[in-house]
């Protein structure tokens, strides 16, 4: 699971997207960039392959299935990018970190999330006092687990609840795309 995190000057960076098997990292690599502006971070375990820059660019030429799937990732991508910049500006913390632990969940194969506070602040760009006070919250519903560095999703359908409407937005898009 890969986060796409923007700076923003001398402020702790944000994150700005996130992908999981669904996508790669290199993008800008496609669209003419050989170096984005932007950092991925590895946020978890698991396997990703690798392919050299000019190897991609070659099959990327050729057309066909995968010209195709590393298009339709960049919309992909630039629509959740879209959607998570309303979304920072427009939700309350509740609704935000709701929406982070389900797209994080999507893309992992465990309810156990090793996250501490201070990762939470930086990718959803709250302070922690926000985070500590959302996943409180989150904690009396029933929706999730918090102790110290680690989240656990107890109930998936009262964090889907307590999540904005962009979470359901986004994934009915991608849903919608895979059929």
């Amino acid at each position: 699971m890969l986060s796409i995190v923007g700076q923003a000057g001398s402020d702790k960076p944000i994150e700005v997207g996130l992908v999981g098997s669904e996508g790669f990292a290199g993008l800008p690599l496609f669209l003419g960039v050989p170096r984005s502006a932007n950092e991925v971070i590895v946020q978890g375990e698991g396997t990703a392959q690798r392919i050299t820059a000019k190897a991609a660019l070659t099959e990327f030429a050729r057309g066909g299935s995968f010209q195709s799937a590393v298009l339709l990732f960049a919309h992909e991508l630039f629509l959740q990018v879209s959607q998570v910049t309303s979304c920072n500006r427009h939700h309350e913390a509740e609704q935000r970190l709701s929406r982070w632990l389900l797209m994080i969940r999507d893309r992992v194969e465990d309810d156990t999330l090793p996250l501490k506070q201070e990762f939470l602040s930086w990718m959803l760009g709250l302070r922690n006092q926000a985070i500590s006070r959302a996943a409180l919250v989150l904690q009396r519903t029933g929706s999730i687990k918090y102790s110290r560095g680690s989240v656990r999703i107890m109930n998936r359908t009262r964090l889907e609840q307590r999540a904005c409407p962009c979470y359901r937005l986004m994934k009915s898009r991608r849903v919608s795309h895979l059929s």
